[in-house]
C-alpha cells in the first residue's frame, strides 16, 4: 500500500508550506516537480526548499526515497500567480501507483479551487474536492505511476511570484533582460579592449636614446638611430668609413655593446649581434619600469573567462535557462584569449616615452643601414 496525506499552508509573503504524510509497504521514490509544462512553449519553475524528512525516507535534492511511513515538509516558492491563483502539484512524480491521496488546502479569502489528477497537463478531475472553511479539499483514490493531483485555487491577494519560461531544444537560450543585458556588457567589453589596443602616437620625451623609443613603442632595434646617437655625444666618430672611438657621458650597457659592436677601423667591419643588442634592450626597458610582461597573463585570463562561459551556459541551460548569458561570457574569453598576442606591454611610463620622431636621411644613415641588414640577415641564418 502507498498512500499521501497532503497538507498546504499559503502564508501572507505567497509560500506555501508542504507537509506529506506518506505510508508505505514497500520502497518508492517521489519526485517534487519544480519544473511543470503550462504550454507547447512555456514551463512554470518552483523553487523547493527547507526540505526535511522524518521518519523511514530519505531524501536527494527534490526526490525522496520512502521504505515505510515518513513525513516531508518542505516550502514551496513560485506557486502564485497574477490575481492570487495558487496552483502547485500536491503530490506526483512517484515510481509507482498511490492507492489513496487526501490534501488539505489552507489559505486566506479561497473563493474557488479545482483540483485535477493524471497525467500531467490532462485536466481530468480529482475523485472529490469541495470547499471548506479558510480553504479546500481534495482527494483521489487511485494515483497511476507518474501521474499527478494538480490544485488550482482562487485566494485573496497574496505577493505575485509565480516563474515562467520558455521550453524546447533552444528554450535555455531564450534572450530575457539578463541576456540583453550581459550583450551589452559583452560589447562594452569589446569596446573598452579594443580601445586599450589602439596604439596612440605621442611626441618622443627628450633626453631618452632612440633605441629605446623604437623597442619601447614599436619593439624594433634601431641600430642607426643609436650609433648616430652615440656620435652626436662623442663616443663614435665615423668619417669616410672609417669609426674612431672617443669618451662622453656614461653609456648603458647596450649602448656600450654597441659601441662595442663598432670597432675602431673600416665601419664594414662592425659586428652588431642582434639578438644580445635585443637582449640587453628587453632587460633595460624591465628595469626602468617601461614594458611589462601582460601577455601571458591576459592569455591566461582569456582561457579562465572561456572556461567559465562553458560552465555557466551548461549550468544555466540545466536550470534557469537565459545561456546566452555563458555564451556572452565564453566570447568575451575567446576574445581575450585571441587578444593577447596584441596588448601593448607598454606600461603607463612606457607610453609616456612616446613615439621615435623620423629620421633625416645621409649618406652615413644608408651606410649604417647597410651595417644593420646585414646583421639582419647574419642573425635570421643564424636562428635557422
Amino acid at each position: 500500500m502507498l498512500a499521501d496525506d497532503v497538507t498546504v499552508t499559503a502564508a501572507q509573503d505567497g509560500q506555501l508550506t508542504v507537509i506529506e504524510r506518506v505510508v508505505a509497504d514497500a520502497p518508492a521514490v517521489h519526485r517534487i516537480a519544480e519544473r511543470v509544462p503550462v504550454s507547447d512553449s512555456e514551463d512554470r519553475l518552483y523553487s523547493i526548499t527547507d526540505l526535511r524528512v522524518s521518519g523511514a525516507a530519505t531524501a536527494d535534492g527534490p526526490t525522496v526515497t520512502v521504505t515505510g511511513p515518513a513525513t516531508l515538509k518542505y516550502t514551496v516558492d513560485g506557486a502564485v500567480a497574477a490575481g492570487g491563483q495558487v496552483r502547485f502539484q500536491l503530490t506526483g512524480g512517484w515510481d509507482r501507483a498511490l492507492d489513496r491521496v487526501t490534501a488539505t488546502f489552507t489559505a486566506p479569502g479561497v473563493s474557488t479551487a479545482d483540483c485535477y489528477a493524471g497525467q500531467p497537463g490532462s485536466s481530468r478531475q480529482c475523485t472529490f474536492s469541495e470547499l471548506r472553511s479558510g480553504g479546500a479539499h481534495a482527494e483521489q483514490n487511485v494515483l497511476r505511476q507518474g501521474d499527478r493531483i494538480d490544485l488550482a485555487v482562487q485566494t485573496g491577494p497574496l505577493p505575485e511570484n509565480a516563474r515562467f519560461v520558455p521550453n524546447g531544444p533552444l528554450a535555455a537560450f531564450a534572450p530575457g533582460f539578463p541576456t540583453v543585458l550581459s550583450g551589452l556588457t559583452l560589447v562594452l567589453y569589446l569596446l573598452f579592449g579594443a580601445s586599450l589596443l589602439r596604439r596612440r602616437t605621442r611626441p618622443p620625451a627628450p633626453g631618452i636614446p632612440p633605441a629605446y623609443l623604437a623597442y619601447v613603442a614599436r619593439g624594433e632595434l634601431d641600430l642607426t638611430g643609436t650609433v648616430l646617437d652615440l656620435i652626436a655625444r662623442g663616443h663614435l666618430s665615423i668619417t669616410d668609413g672609417q669609426v674612431t672611438h672617443g669618451e662622453g657621458d656614461q653609456l648603458t650597457p647596450f649602448e656600450e655593446a654597441v659601441k662595442a659592436a663598432f670597432p675602431p677601423g673600416p665601419l664594414a667591419a662592425a659586428r652588431p649581434d642582434h639578438n644580445e643588442l635585443r637582449a640587453l634592450l628587453e632587460a633595460e626597458s624591465h628595469r626602468q619600469g617601461w614594458l611589462s610582461n601582460r601577455q601571458p597573463h591576459v592569455r591566461r585570463a582569456g582561457l579562465v573567462l572561456a572556461a567559465a562561459g562553458i560552465v555557466t551556459t551548461v549550468v544555466l541551460a540545466a536550470t534557469v535557462g537565459e545561456a546566452l548569458i555563458g555564451v556572452a561570457v565564453l566570447i568575451a574569453g575567446l576574445a581575450t584569449f585571441a587578444a593577447a598576442p596584441m596588448v601593448p606591454r607598454q606600461t603607463r611610463s612606457g607610453r609616456a616615452l612616446g613615439t621615435p620622431a623620423a629620421r633625416a636621411e645621409s649618406p652615413l644613415t644608408v651606410e649604417i643601414d647597410a651595417v644593420q641588414a646585414m646583421a639582419e640577415r647574419r642573425s635570421a641564418v643564424s636562428a635557422q
